[in-house]
């Protein structure tokens, strides 16, 4: 088996993730449980730190169902997906007044120089390899004032048929190690429902409430 070196694995698959990715079921139920926990819980928020925004597709939910966003920053590892983000953006969302920017950047380097009141990264801290977890949620963590949201693969034992680029980390575990974090949610993305209805994704958004 390959070595997994995120930086290496992304910026190939980053080339071609657009053009290889199929919208299901599961994608509109994680997106619909966002959403509404979202409003349901009244996170208010105005500026966004979007981390690993892929081709925009978090980023365009997000612009589309709170209007109160006047500052939106979103970066990606690979150039391909931010360039397909900044057009799916531009093409199918448009807000007067918002200051919105794109930009590549790689999460484990990141030197963020301020603080949002939402920081969302929704599939990509479970491609964080388990060595650098900790440095990077806690990054996640200072770049707030308000809320951190992430959106991964949980589950109480991992598969024996992962990929080599998945991993479950303990994130609520490990965001009660930071002192900035004085409350912590888990609220697994599934639907309850018969045999033949119910859903689960196999995922879990996770909110992490910080001091001021």
């Amino acid at each position: 088996m390959m070595s997994y070196i995120p930086r290496e694995y992304w910026l190939k698959h980053g080339r071609t993730y657009k053009d290889d990715f199929r919208y299901n079921k599961l994608f509109e139920l994680q997106e619909r449980v966002l959403i509404d926990y979202m409003k349901q819980n009244s996170t208010s928020f105005s500026s966004v730190l979007e981390i690993g925004c892929g081709f925009g597709r978090i980023t365009k939910l997000l612009l589309t169902n709170f209007a109160g966003i006047s500052e939106y920053h979103a970066i990606d590892i690979s150039p391909e997906q931010i360039q397909n983000a900044r057009q799916l953006i531009e093409k199918e969302v448009f807000k007067n007044g918002l200051n919105l920017d794109f930009a590549v950047g790689d999460i484990t380097s990141l030197q963020v120089q301020k603080k949002y009141d939402l920081v969302i990264a929704a599939e990509v801290l479970m491609h964080i390899l388990p060595e650098e977890i900790r440095d990077v949620m806690h990054k996640l963590v200072k770049s707030s004032n308000k809320h951190v949201l992430n959106i991964d693969w949980y589950e109480e034992q991992r598969s024996k048929k992962a990929a080599s680029h998945n991993f479950i980390h303990p994130y609520e575990i490990i965001y009660r190690e930071f002192s900035e974090v004085k409350h912590i949610s888990r609220v697994p993305i599934s639907k309850k429902g018969s045999w033949l209805r119910s859903i689960d994704t196999k995922q879990s958004l996770f909110h992490a409430i910080v001091n001021n």
